[in-house]
């Protein structure tokens, strides 16, 4: 069967873009804080989370059957700032490498933090043309790994470093909601 143009916009409705997002980090890191609104701002790109589906594959008898095996919800997201010549990106991310690794500048130590106080709680919210979130995305149990980013060179571009999170566990949901 095939669908009129009225029936299709109606069966879709308002489209969702890949402009219209947030992040924030939901639950901080005892050991360096809550990210200011400023760094939030500055996050470009946004990846999402993925789970990895293993099924358990039977063959018997000529056939193939598939069987729920177990679904891995940890993994890696990355996200991409703006630096501005404040340095905020780079002095919030390398006190939170520090925690997990310390130095002082002059000799690299190797002190860490509990595990505990390095881990984050993130959110990933996509919006609608009207700013309500439509989904989210809770990250449980994140760490990040710093790339300053970029090469020095004769043009004049911006420098945008990335946050690559490792996370124990996600949820998601629609609107506000996640599925615990």
């Amino acid at each position: 069967m095939k669908f009129g143009i009225n029936r299709t916009k109606q069966a879709l409705g308002e489209v969702q873009s890949t402009l219209h997002w947030n992040v924030l980090i939901k639950k901080a890191a005892t050991a360096v804080g809550e990210m200011s609104e400023d760094l939030q701002i500055r996050v470009t790109t946004s990846g999402v989370p993925k789970e990895t589906v293993e099924d358990i594959q039977v063959e018997m008898q000529g056939h193939k059957v598939n069987y729920t095996g177990k679904v891995t919800k940890n993994g890696e997201i990355s996200w991409t700032f703006v630096e501005g010549t404040d340095a905020a990106v780079f002095s919030y991310f390398t006190k939170w490498i520090n925690a997990r690794w310390s130095g002082d500048g002059k000799d690299t130590i190797g002190k860490q933090k509990l595990t505990v106080d390095v881990k984050a709680d993130l959110e990933i919210q996509l919006l609608g043309p009207d700013d309500e979130v439509t989904q989210t995305y809770s990250l449980i149990g994140c760490m990040p790994q710093y790339d300053q980013g970029g090469e020095l060179g004769q043009s004049a571009d911006a420098i945008n470093p990335s946050v690559t999170w490792t996370y124990d566990d996600f949820h998601r949901g629609a609107g506000k909601k996640t599925t615990w």
